[in-house]
């Protein structure tokens, strides 16, 4: 056998190709051909049912019934050539380690592969007819149809299933045949067409970047110049997670989500762990926008209010009510493509906003004079959860990594990233506090002025721009969680049109109510960062790290690092959400 296995290293590209393309016919007819004697195929019980035939290579229905008589031991010898198994030796994974999942969720993927690649500009030249990596994948319309479900599928269909689909996701791309075949058998994009280093650093500051920039000043107001340590701390901590798991995906190969390095980590329960925490920070956050929303436009047009019925409804609570109604018809789309691109302008956007900032501090006569004490120790909790959820984008680095063409340039497009990011987030933190001071709002745009005209159009401006991001944004999220969702009904239910629109307008509801029940913008983004984004950022890499290289295969440097940030992140976690819940109290007294 070891000899077997080095003949078959050795052996030239294309021979290899030949080989293994005859491998995926002969299970694809077996598994036709058992189709066929059971006959009770449900459609919805495999991906790409709806995308044109099941047999991608054209074998017929003779040769499927003829491959149905080889049994079943030649099935498990395919599979180790095509799949490899996963091993594990004392407390490490082994080097040949895979991982092709069928648990849920399974259609995280191509819902976070919406803010990793699908919008990812070429910055002036946008190749439609050569798609970039990933976008094999999302840019294919099966995929973007969100009544295309990959649902739970049972356990004795998981050996052959499992590289079935993965071989389909591969095949049915928009890739040349060369290049669709080298991405069939390698798993990684050939370098011509995957995402450059420019491209994967916007694709990282468009998963980073984003409103936590707004609360960033008032964080220096709560807990003082000390503030800015805590965001320097987390800069650094953030980015060595980040390539924590770069060695986790290096280990364990077929990992493209987060909840697939938490399966290889600690098996289903660690996978659908991963998955709650994931799911309730997405739905989090959409109650986060539901609350921008409505503070936002209250600024705008002050004291307005309605009453119904002797009821009379407060400004945030009309906006924010408003704001619903204008968002509902884009959750409601079942091709969100073109939200996608809207959402990619989202670091243009962030730059957009400091700008206006630095505008009104300079040109409207605002100034930066005002200061504050160095540190006051009952802020710090704040501010770790806020700095936490500015770096919550740890759930798409799977995604950003495998749409790479050299995947060893990961590390340096996630420094560069985080860089930037630290260069906005601390500048919006240093001007804004030092145009408010003490009046610093959860929102430093609740704090521009309107009375002259550069004022009022800064203002209005951020105004747009939180609005075309909270929309947009909020559409991308929600449909990732009733994706979630979905896969958990029965296929008949779950494929029906009534139960799409009924289960995103019950969620989209429910996310106003909420709001309108804690309509603390400042606060909940710290409970956010404190429960969900430290977890998500700190305490799962670094125990996924730890648990699927081991310490047999991690520097003790790595080891006493990664089990540093994880007591830290605990800490945090736990300092960070009692702190919030205190707040909330607070608030309602």
């Amino acid at each position: 056998m070891p000899q077997q296995t080095q003949q078959r290293r050795i052996l030239p590209f294309s021979d290899t190709c030949r080989r293994r393309t005859s491998v995926s016919r002969r299970r694809r007819s077996r598994i036709k051909a058992r189709e066929m004697a059971s006959g009770n195929r449900d459609s919805s019980e495999y991906l790409f049912e709806d995308a044109g035939g099941y047999d991608v290579f054209g074998n017929d229905d003779s040769e499927a019934a003829a491959a149905a008589e080889e049994g079943r031991v030649e099935d498990e010898d395919d599979d180790n050539e095509m799949t490899g198994s996963v091993g594990y030796e004392g407390d490490r994974v082994s080097p040949s380690s895979s991982v092709i999942s069928q648990q849920w969720p399974q259609s995280f993927r191509e819902a976070s592969d919406i803010y990793s690649i699908a919008a990812s500009p070429c910055f002036g030249i946008l190749h439609s007819s050569l798609p970039r990596a990933g976008s094999s994948v999302i840019n294919n319309e099966e995929f973007w149809d969100s009544s295309r479900k990959m649902p739970l599928l049972s356990d004795h269909k998981i050996g052959h299933q499992a590289a079935e689909d993965f071989d389909k996701v591969r095949v049915r791309s928009m890739f040349s045949d060369t290049a669709s075949l080298y991405t069939q058998q390698t798993g990684e994009f050939p370098l011509s067409h995957g995402c450059n280093l420019v491209q994967t650093v916007f694709n990282c500051l468009n998963v980073i970047a984003g409103v936590g920039l707004l609360s960033t000043p008032y964080t220096v107001k709560v807990a003082g110049w000390a503030s800015l340590f805590v965001l320097v701390l987390f800069t650094f901590i953030c980015f060595y997670t980040a390539t924590l798991m770069r060695h986790c995906f290096e280990r364990m190969k077929g990992i493209s989500t987060f909840p697939d390095m938490g399966e290889a980590a600690f098996g289903k329960w660690g996978r659908i762990f991963i998955s709650i925490i994931l799911y309730l920070e997405l739905y989090a956050s959409c109650v986060e926008f539901v609350i921008l929303e409505g503070d936002n436009l209250t600024s705008i047009f002050p004291g307005t209010s309605l009453t119904i019925f002797g009821y009379q409804i407060s400004s945030m609570h009309l906006f924010a009510s408003l704001s619903i109604l204008v968002i509902l018809p884009t959750v409601l789309v079942k091709d969100l493509r073109l939200l996608s691109y809207i959402s990619a302008s989202g670091v243009i956007l962030t730059i957009v906003l400091l700008l206006c900032l630095f505008f009104v501090g300079t040109v409207d006569g605002v100034g930066f004079h005002h200061s504050s004490k160095l540190i006051n120790w009952s802020g710090i909790p704040f501010s770790v959860g806020i700095y936490g959820f500015c770096y919550a984008g740890h759930s798409v680095f799977p995604n950003i990594y495998q749409s790479m063409a050299d995947k060893r340039k990961f590390s340096k497009a996630v420094l560069i990233s985080f860089s930037i990011c630290f260069v906005f987030y601390g500048s919006a933190a240093i001007l804004g506090f030092l145009m408010f001071g003490q009046d610093t709002m959860s929102q430093f745009t609740l704090n521009l002025p309107h009375h002259t005209v550069g004022s009022k159009i800064a203002s209005w401006t951020t105004s747009l721009i939180i609005f075309s991001l909270a929309e947009n944004t909020f559409a991308l999220l929600l449909n990732a969680l009733a994706r979630g969702i979905e896969e958990l009904l029965p296929a008949r239910l779950s494929n029906s049109d009534w139960c799409f629109f009924l289960v995103r307008i019950a969620l989209t509801l429910s996310t106003l109510l909420v709001a309108l029940v804690l309509p603390f913008f400042g606060t909940v983004m710290s409970l956010i960062g404190s429960v969900f984004s430290v977890c998500m950022a700190m305490i799962i890499p670094g125990l996924c790290f730890l648990r699927i290289l081991g310490t047999k295969n991690a520097s003790s440097m790595q080891i006493m690092l990664s089990s540093g940030i994880v007591a830290l992140g605990i800490v945090c976690a736990i300092t960070g959400a009692y702190n919030s819940v205190i707040d909330l109290a607070n608030q309602y007294r």
